[in-house]
């Protein structure tokens, strides 16, 4: 019995996965703009806290409602 190489991920697999890498760092990047356009290294600080406590609420928003709808 021979091993069969696992087979390449199609194109369709391939395309999804850019587009999704391609929209994570559009929004990383929006995010660092964000920061960059901060006046003190304080203010960064806390708008670093503030973007990470909006997307934890997000997430917590979303779980909830993919729990609801299984």
């Amino acid at each position: 019995m021979s091993a069969q190489p696992p087979k390449p991920p199609s194109d369709d697999v391939r395309l999804r996965y850019a587009a999704e890498r391609a929209q994570r760092q559009l929004t990383l990047d929006a995010i660092r703009a964000d920061l960059e356009a901060q006046p003190s290294a304080r203010s960064v600080l806390t708008a670093g806290r503030q973007w990470c406590a909006e997307v934890t609420v997000m997430a917590d928003a979303v779980a909830q409602a993919l729990r609801k709808a299984a």
